[in-house]
């Protein structure tokens, strides 16, 4: 395991993002990259409050998606392959492949959310490699990757069951920021 930790490690150095990250406000915001996590419950429901918060405010917006599923032979994905990871494109790191996360990578974003609740390394990866100014999560990492978490210790017992209204929490404590 020491092994792996080392791998990703390098890894994390390598890609890490060198832009300084502060809040901003949401007037200031243009374009925003979020990922989202297929198996995660309401994924419909949040999937389309994203996309329809991100025509409400015009901005540029890109949604990644994790999609870890085991899919039989006759189901199909729910997202665009472009911007999906799935686990068979993991490396043996638990490393997502950087040629479909090239323009979260290549191009800064003035907000970078993840809507992922856990704290595994391929989100911590994508997280703390996004080029954005300011970055919102679910799950905090050593290195503070993110400028605000929003947990289940800061919102009312049931929202961390349920992610459209954890999206709800943090678009308002985005609109909230001046």
């Amino acid at each position: 395991m020491w092994l792996v930790n080392c791998l990703r490690k390098r890894k994390l150095g390598k890609f890490a993002s060198p832009v300084k990250t502060a809040l901003m406000p949401l007037d200031d915001i243009k374009t925003v990259n979020i990922l989202l996590d297929v198996d995660e419950f309401g994924f419909n429901e949040l999937n389309d409050a994203v996309i329809e918060w991100g025509r409400k405010h015009t901005f540029k917006l890109t949604v990644y998606y994790f999609d870890f599923r085991k899919l039989g032979k006759h189901e199909m994905l729910l997202t665009n392959i472009k911007t999906t990871i799935l686990r068979k494109d993991l490396s043996l790191t638990g490393t997502p492949p950087v040629d479909k996360l090239m323009t979260l990578f290549g191009e800064e974003s003035d907000l970078f959310i993840s809507m992922v609740n856990n704290s595994k390394f391929p989100v911590e990866f994508v997280s703390k490699c996004a080029k954005a100014h300011f970055k919102v999560g679910r799950k905090g990492f050593e290195g503070d990757a993110y400028d605000i978490v929003v947990s289940k210790n800061d919102t009312p017992d049931n929202i961390d069951k349920d992610s459209c209204s954890v999206f709800n929490a943090i678009t308002e404590l985005l609109s909230k920021v001046k």
